[in-house]
């Protein structure tokens, strides 16, 4: 049986072959299925990876992923739904030296070295992590009692900023 998830990147590229699919959460690495951001990992994502050939007569693939992912709020911990909507262009290159080359002429290209087998679900999971905030958030929790104690809190740069003016 043939394996979707692993491809020849170049032969994928050259041939235009398209890819467009789902997948759970659950069947990635556990990097992103466990992500320590995630409330819940019972989500599935659409994707869609396309190959082609570009002006320079590079081969590339386009991946693009769309799902909504609950996060937990790094404030209050209660879930956070947060919409991935990811679109990257990746460049294959067969010489190290021209990819280097490549990428410090263009900061905002995304190549790599072309392998004999690429495993589509790893660059999933690498586009996954990239697309997390940071820290995500509510921009209001709603908890009153997160609001009362941060209330009585003075600032405390409004505390330096009174001792530098008593000087």
């Amino acid at each position: 049986m043939l394996d979707v998830n692993l491809i020849d990147p170049v032969a994928f590229a050259k041939s235009a072959l398209l890819q467009d699919d789902s997948i759970s959460l659950a069947q990635l690495d556990e990097r992103v299925a466990q992500h320590e951001f995630l409330a819940h990992a019972d989500t599935t994502l659409h994707y869609r990876l396309k190959g082609g050939v570009d002006k320079l007569q590079r081969p590339f693939l386009d991946l693009s992923i769309q799902g909504e992912l609950q996060l937990a709020c790094q404030r209050c911990l209660s879930a956070l739904p947060f919409v991935l909507d990811e679109t990257v262009r990746i460049v294959l290159f067969s010489d190290e030296a021209v990819l280097d080359e490549a990428m410090d002429s263009d900061p905002d290209l995304e190549g790599v070295l072309a392998e004999s087998e690429l495993s589509v679900w790893s660059l999933l999971e690498d586009q996954i992590i990239m697309a997390l905030p940071y820290a995500p958030r509510h921009d209001d929790c709603g908890n009153d009692d997160l609001e009362r104690v941060n209330a009585d809190k003075p600032n405390p740069f409004a505390q330096l900023a009174k001792l530098k003016r008593n000087q």
